[in-house]
């Protein structure tokens, strides 16, 4: 559990034990190396106090928040999860409770009115989020003020630490926080009713949310992994593709960090005037392309072949088998076996069983400068780079398609279409299959 020697989470500490009186319950402080070292002395020696109130053990560890662009506060929140998963992970424990209550309720949605945000920002500050695989963030006290949970600390005599740069109103939350307090005087009441809109639209995001992943769900195109259809996302008004764009972002590079609205909004309104393009997503990218939406994280690999493959194929070679054996390429990627039409794969490649002999050896190779291929209805050939263009495949994949190989010929384009001299035409056909095709 995360303390920090103050009233909140003293008070969390001391309902956690009331409430799970068998639990093994460890006390964090995260020491970010920002305030004078007699505070933090004294925040070390009032959650030593609190823990052995409470029966629990205490871990004192020291983090350095790196700025990088953001503000003071924002980088030691960064690290003090960080550490806080760490730590959890490093312990077994599943669950990271924390002291906020219902006054960082009404703080968190008024800053983030402030900023400009969204429903996704007013509505930020959950009961219970998954902080990592396998460890969710916990906040029990959102339901009480900071009052009532200074006045539960004072009747259980626990002795508990006051942060002094808590009055320092150069910081915005505490400058926010004593406009909070202002208007608590004028309007009684109004930081419980923040708090309680702040709740009531966390309820409408779970539905908005819902159906985002619905729309995601049906813009979908089959077999491509998670490619989304630019026609279908055209049809959402600008609200929902809004949604639909962040919900892909978000599953291709696990964060929404630095993908800010005008982001956002320069991909939908792409998206709606018909353009195509590259377009940065905080730590994904977006390529609209082809008459397809591709986000792509900036470390991940290309669902199939990534861009390396180009080396490894160009010495790829297999060998048309006998009977019902099944050849297998040098990359292990690719396999041949003969079968009949009709109880083919459904996503194997079928080739003219009759234009290959056995012991035939073809080659598995990355697009080259040049090439050319014969699209099956045609009868001359065409530039393989028109061809994979006009075939649907974004561009950044087109350098990364494995081309099948007869000497100089192409006879297929993996996972795109085979070329029109090799088409099958018979009962029986030579199965092209790869990657998870069986």
């Amino acid at each position: 559990m995360a303390t920090s020697g103050g009233s909140d989470s003293a008070a969390a500490l001391l309902l956690v034990r009331e409430a799970m009186p068998e639990a093994h319950v460890v006390a964090v402080y995260i020491d970010h190396g920002l305030r004078p070292r007699a505070a933090i002395a004294a925040d070390v020696a009032a959650v030593r106090a609190q823990a052995r109130h409470a029966g629990a053990k205490v871990i004192v560890s020291r983090v350095v928040a790196a700025k990088r662009g953001v503000s003071r506060e924002a980088a030691a929140r960064a690290a003090r999860y960080r550490e806080l998963v760490r730590i959890a992970r490093k312990l077994g424990a599943p669950t990271i409770v924390t002291g906020h209550h219902r006054d960082d309720v009404s703080e968190t949605a008024l800053l983030a009115l402030v900023r400009g945000s969204g429903l996704d920002g007013l509505a930020a500050m959950r009961p219970r989020r998954t902080l990592a695989p396998g460890i969710t963030l916990m906040r029990p006290l959102l339901a009480y003020g900071k009052a009532e949970l200074r006045e539960f600390i004072r009747a259980s005599g626990v002795p508990h630490a006051t942060d002094q740069t808590n009055a320092d109103l150069r910081l915005r939350r505490n400058a926010l926080r004593a406009l909070l307090a202002e208007f608590e005087r004028i309007v009684p009441g109004s930081g419980k009713a923040i708090a309680r809109s702040a709740s009531l639209l966390a309820g409408d995001r779970a539905v908005l949310d819902a159906l985002a992943r619905a729309a995601w769900e049906t813009a979908r195109i089959n077999g491509s992994g998670e490619d989304l259809s630019v026609a279908a996302l055209r049809r959402l008004e600008r609200p929902l593709l809004r949604r639909v764009i962040r919900h892909a972002v978000k599953r291709a590079a696990g964060t929404l960090r630095d993908f800010q609205l005008e982001h956002c909004d320069a991909i939908a309104a792409a998206i709606h005037a018909r353009r195509g393009g590259t377009f940065h997503a905080g730590r994904a990218s977006v390529e609209l392309s082809a008459g397809r939406l591709i986000v792509r994280a900036r470390s991940a690999r290309s669902n199939e072949f990534d861009r390396s493959i180009g080396a490894e194929m160009a010495t790829s070679t297999i060998v048309v088998p006998k009977g019902r054996a099944i050849s297998t390429d040098t990359s292990g990627r690719l396999r041949l076996r003969r079968v009949a039409r009709a109880r083919a794969a459904k996503h194997a490649m079928l080739l003219d069983e009759s234009a290959f002999s056995t012991g035939t050896r073809l080659t598995v190779r990355a697009p080259r400068e040049g090439d050319t291929c014969v699209p099956s209805g045609r009868s001359r050939p065409v530039s393989l780079a028109r061809f994979l263009a006009k075939a649907g495949v974004p561009k950044h994949r087109r350098a990364s398609v494995p081309l099948l190989c007869l000497g100089t010929r192409i006879v297929a384009a993996i996972g795109v279409r085979v070329m029109e001299p090799f088409v099958a035409r018979g009962d029986r056909a030579l199965a092209v299959l790869w990657g998870g095709s069986h």
